[in-house]
């Protein structure tokens, strides 16, 4: 556990060039990923208070691991249940040997709104009104069209994009509170993907973003992924803009009051496709060995991306530099 006050509390990041050599193909470019995973990032959350959401498993279990061991005061875990948080706080603390009032469980089920709703309000009085760091991480894709029964939308859809971006905006206001009473500078992260880049124009023909990663009609899981990650990189530039109050650099250039940043782990060996059948998992185990960072290793961007300074403000950390 690293809790020396010596340490640095903020990583400075850099823009291009960065990241795989231009040209390589998508398998290739997931090879060099393996070769070349992110540092882990070199930083002190002494006196944090951090939010990491979808925390019981794969890159936020991972993240919040090393939130704990790099000395974060207060480590909340946003998880579906109450059993699975405690679950998570206890393999947590195995590992970091913290002490057991420095993680605390507060539930939330991003398929229903009404459940984000609730959970920033619960929040707030865990927090008792401070909160540094909001880590987005919750996430899912999905090997069949399925609905969120409280919403009615793409659960893909619901749980990646809407219910993220909802979240995001709800805790602006905490964010703001806690960057004026303490004269520091909050961090809000979404995890995202390079995937956002891999959507085609042609699936838009006459209908929105939104509409195209909704619509049951020739439904690709790979295709909705990642469309929702291409809304949820349009929803933090919003939420981005929305901390500063004009554009992406705060009034008059200066220093946005939260940052809001977005960070790619890479693709990694994770539960995110737990919800296929056996003979795809098994057919994934030897793909996953050659062409996957592990879950600890994809984490590092995501600490890394909360400890970056403004000059991150809404752009996207991937492979430890700021991309275009």
């Amino acid at each position: 556990m690293s809790t020396n006050q010596s340490v640095p509390t903020v990583i400075t990041a850099h823009g291009p060039p960065g990241g795989p050599p231009p040209g390589l193909g998508e398998m290739a470019t997931m090879r060099w990923g393996v070769k070349h995973p992110p540092a882990d990032p070199h930083v002190s959350f002494v006196g944090q208070t951090v939010l990491v959401t979808g925390a019981n498993t794969g890159l936020g279990f991972e993240a919040a691991v090393k939130f704990s061991a790099k000395g974060a005061s207060r480590l909340i875990l946003g998880v579906r249940s109450v059993s699975k948080g405690e679950d998570t706080k206890r393999r947590i603390l195995a590992i970091t040997k913290r002490e057991q009032s420095s993680i605390s469980i507060v539930t939330v089920d991003l398929s229903d709104f009404g459940s984000v709703q609730a959970f920033v309000p619960a929040l707030e009085k865990e927090t008792a009104g401070k909160l540094d760091i909001a880590l987005l991480n919750a996430g899912q894709v999905n090997p069949s069209y399925q609905t969120s029964k409280a919403t009615g939308w793409e659960m893909t859809v619901q749980v990646n994009a809407l219910a993220t971006a909802l979240m995001a905006i709800l805790l602006l206001p905490l964010l703001r509170r806690t960057a004026r009473t303490t004269g520091t500078r909050p961090h809000l992260t979404i995890v995202n993907s390079y995937g956002h880049a891999m959507v085609e124009k042609e699936w838009l023909t006459s209908r929105s973003l939104l509409q195209a990663a909704n619509d049951p009609k020739g439904w690709d899981s790979k295709n909705c992924y990642v469309m929702t990650k291409l809304l949820c990189m349009v929803a933090a530039q919003v939420v981005a803009r929305a901390a500063t109050g004009t554009g992406t650099t705060g009034p008059h250039g200066a220093p946005p009051e939260i940052i809001v940043n977005t960070t790619c782990p890479g693709v990694c060996k994770t539960d995110i496709g737990r919800n296929f059948g056996l003979l795809a998992k098994i057919a994934m185990v030897p793909f996953q060995a050659i062409f996957n960072r592990t879950a600890e290793q994809g984490s590092r961007s995501l600490v890394g991306a909360t400890a970056l300074g403004p000059e991150s403000h809404g752009k996207f950390w991937v492979h430890d530099y700021l991309s275009p």
